[in-house]
């Protein structure tokens, strides 16, 4: 028997042998198979049932799938997650804005498109599963630009692009500020402790990144949560490599043993963290980009974590 867990950040419909699933990232629901070398089945978004789509999923292993818009994550050889990464429910190509510069335009349209032209020649085009509802554009060092997307529902996007118009780099963030050497990124992780990371690109021949670092959006770190949540708060500190504040909620002979060079290595670098049934499970992504998790158990007492496994 194999269990498969749906979720989706946006509320969709899945039609499975006739009948229909509604799932969410609060109502998941789960898929138990007899026999689960392949598995077919079509879903759309709620509100557009006009537009549907098919996947294809098949098992030797590791599932797999065709579509582009589920992640699988392999939680053991029995247990699966399917994450449906739906973000952009508009299909209308309705231009939101128009921007001119340097006898360059720049248009925003809708349904996420991009395009970039001269009077005679389009220079890009390209489609990001984004809602635009508004755009600006930075002009950066050595002719390179900086597209701020802003979506419906407070959602941002950093593109840059270089001077021959290619896409050089991709941020949830519209936070970009230029300088005579590049421009830096302040990219908001939406963690409890209310972390921001600041990325610091030089541009010359090409860009590179001189430095990363964590701040505060707030300045200080927001501590007011139920103790039931510190394992999520201390996995949230390791990821935006807070290790300070992540040894904060050690007790003092665990804090003794887990350095923050310990704690990087015994953590990884994982991509993000679910509680399903009431257990932690932190995401990653091998060489073959193939994702998978794996559970760590928390013990807690006198309000700091006094074990890891």
């Amino acid at each position: 028997m194999l269990e498969i867990i749906l979720t989706s950040n946006s509320l969709i419909t899945i039609v499975l042998n006739n009948s229909k699933i509604e799932v969410s990232n609060i109502n998941k629901k789960v898929l138990k198979l007899e026999n689960p070398k392949s598995l077919n089945f079509d879903f759309y978004f709620t509100n557009s049932p006009a537009y549907m789509f098919h996947a294809n999923c098949e098992y030797d292993e590791f599932y797999k799938t065709n579509s582009e818009q589920i992640k699988v994550i392999k939680l053991s050889d029995k247990k699966y997650i399917f994450k449906f990464l739906l973000k952009n429910e508009c299909f209308l190509q309705k231009k939101c804005k128009k921007i001119v510069k340097n006898e360059q335009i720049f248009n925003f349209y809708q349904n996420g498109l991009v395009e970039i032209e001269t009077q005679n020649t389009l220079n890009f085009s390209k489609q990001y599963d984004f809602k635009i509802v508004d755009a600006s554009v930075i002009e950066l060092k050595n002719n390179y630009v900086a597209l701020k997307l802003f979506g419906e529902y407070e959602e941002e996007k950093t593109i840059v692009l270089n001077d021959n118009f290619a896409e050089i780099l991709l941020f949830d963030s519209a936070m970009i500020e230029s300088n005579e050497t590049g421009f830096k990124v302040l990219t908001n992780l939406y963690d409890i402790a209310g972390h921001g990371v600041v990325e610091v690109f030089e541009i010359d021949e090409d860009i590179k990144k001189v430095d990363e670092y964590t701040v505060y959006m707030q300045t200080t770190p927001q501590r007011e949560f139920n103790l039931h949540v510190l394992p999520i708060y201390f996995l949230e500190c390791i990821r935006a490599r807070d290790y300070k504040e992540a040894s904060s909620c050690l007790s003092t002979e665990l804090k003794n043993k887990a350095k923050p060079e310990h704690l990087a290595q015994y953590f990884g670098d994982f991509v993000d963290i679910y509680v399903l049934e009431n257990k932690i499970y932190l995401e990653y992504v091998d060489a073959s980009n193939n994702y998978f998790a794996r559970q760590f158990n928390f013990a807690i007492s006198n309000d700091k974590i006094s074990s890891i496994s």
